[in-house]
Order: C-alpha cells, then sequence, then structure tokens
C-alpha cells in the first residue's frame, strides 16, 4: 500500500528530518528497543517455508522453470542472501537495526528485517533484536520505559552513521497505524552480503546446473557456499 508513496533520500548529516515528518503532526511516534525478544515479533514465512516452496517448484517444473519465472526472483535471491547472511550473523552480529510496528497486537509487526529473524532461526544464540518502533501516539504510554526517537540525527547515531551515509525511508499517512513504512541505509559493514537480486537469479541457475537433484533444507544454510564459483563477486 505505501509503497507508492514518495522514498525521501538523504545523506548524514542533514538539515532534512524525515524522523519529525514520519510523526504527522503527532499523530505517530518513535521508539527504540536494543532488545526486543524474538518471540515479541510476528513474520510469515519461515525458513522451512522457503524450503518448501523452492524444492516444490523446481519437483513440479523443474530447475530452467524455476529460474527463468519472474515471480520467483526476489525469494530466489532470498536464498542466496540467507546464506550468507546466517554465516555474517555468526561473524559480526546483526549490524541494522529492525524497523517494527505496534497495532494493538500481541506481537510487534515487520517492516524491516524480516528476513534476518529467518537467519536468526539457525543462530540460536541472538534472542533479541535491535529494533525501531514506530505506532500511534496513542500507544505511547505502553513504551514510555523506552528511548523516544525524536530526530533524523538520533535515529542516525542508533545506526552508527558517519558522514556522507545515504539513507531512505518511505513514510505512511496519518490514517495508518504507524509513521514509517521503510527505511534502509547503505554500510560498508553489509556491503558484501547483499548482492543484486538479478546477480543472485543468475548465480543459483549455475549452482543449480551443477547441483542436479538438490534438496533444500534449514540444514543447507548453515553452511556458506563458495558462490564466487558460480558468478557471485568474490567475497
Amino acid at each position: 500500500m505505501y509503497w507508492n508513496n514518495p522514498t525521501i533520500k538523504l545523506r548524514y548529516p542533514s538539515d532534512q528530518d524525515p524522523i519529525q515528518q514520519s510523526f504527522h503532526s503527532g499523530t505517530h511516534c518513535l521508539f527504540h528497543d536494543p532488545a526486543v525478544p524474538k518471540y515479541l515479533i510476528r513474520y510469515q514465512q519461515s525458513l522451512q517455508d522457503i524450503c518448501d516452496w523452492a524444492n516444490n517448484y523446481i519437483r513440479r517444473s523443474g530447475p530452467t522453470a524455476f529460474i527463468n519465472d519472474q515471480r520467483n526472483h526476489y525469494d530466489i535471491a532470498n536464498i542466496i542472501k540467507l546464506n550468507l547472511w546466517i554465516d555474517d550473523i555468526r561473524r559480526q552480529g546483526i549490524v541494522k537495526p529492525m524497523m517494527l510496528y505496534y497495532d494493538g497486537h500481541a506481537q510487534y509487526g515487520v517492516n524491516n528485517g524480516e528476513s534476518r529473524l529467518r537467519a536468526l532461526e539457525r543462530v540460536g544464540s541472538i534472542t533479541t533484536m535491535n529494533s525501531f518502533i514506530s505506532t500511534r501516539s496513542e500507544h505511547a504510554d505502553l513504551f514510555a520505559h523506552l528511548t523516544p526517537i525524536t530526530t533524523f540525527e538520533q535515529f542516525a547515531k542508533i545506526c552508527e552513521a558517519v558522514d556522507g551515509q545515504e539513507f531512505q525511508f518511505t513514510l505512511t499517512d496519518p490514517e495508518a497505524p504507524y509513521g514509517i513504512f521503510w527505511y534502509e541505509y547503505n554500510s560498508e559493514r553489509t556491503r558484501l552480503v547483499t548482492p543484486g537480486e538479478a546477480t543472485c537469479v543468475t548465480t543459483l541457475e549455475q549452482y543449480l546446473l551443477q547441483h542436479p537433484g538438490l534438496t533444500f533444507t534449514t540444514d543447507w544454510f548453515d553452511t556458506l557456499v563458495p558462490w564466487d564459483q558460480y558468478g557471485l563477486w568474490s567475497r
């Protein structure tokens, strides 16, 4: 719904303040919780779901049809990214805070970072998530124990921003249950584990050609594949 809203792009530091804009004249607010328990976050697609989807499609239609169907490309890319991310998270932890929202349900919804929760299905040592929480101002009392985030400067410092770093935001509208729909920023710490979608698709195509009969399992994600041997840039 909100993907069609304009994307705000800016570099840190900036006089422009998308955090203030996201409040929609006091309708919404934003908080920071450095340790949201994973069980308090709801998400839709597990790692096993991804395995079942890929295996069933390949079994039914073959690997060529699986790769050629453009509707699959986002999730095909995530197969490679999750394999990269699980290894990366084990080495350096999670770099970017999630963007959660509170809409009155017992669990938070996810606007940014759902794939990190899938990755953590294989990294049991991490049980909490560094998170921003966007909600309506009438719920603010529920978060009185947390730090309110009221400026882009505050937000960027939690992200450990450096001068010149680019941030992007997509906001909602005054009727929405939260003010920030999506955000992203570039990071040298994650650059090598965020390949583009098209590159991932051609890389997995080569991998499947060299591994006929492969069945994806959740255990498969535990061992880092040398993706550069299949066309991905060298890490």
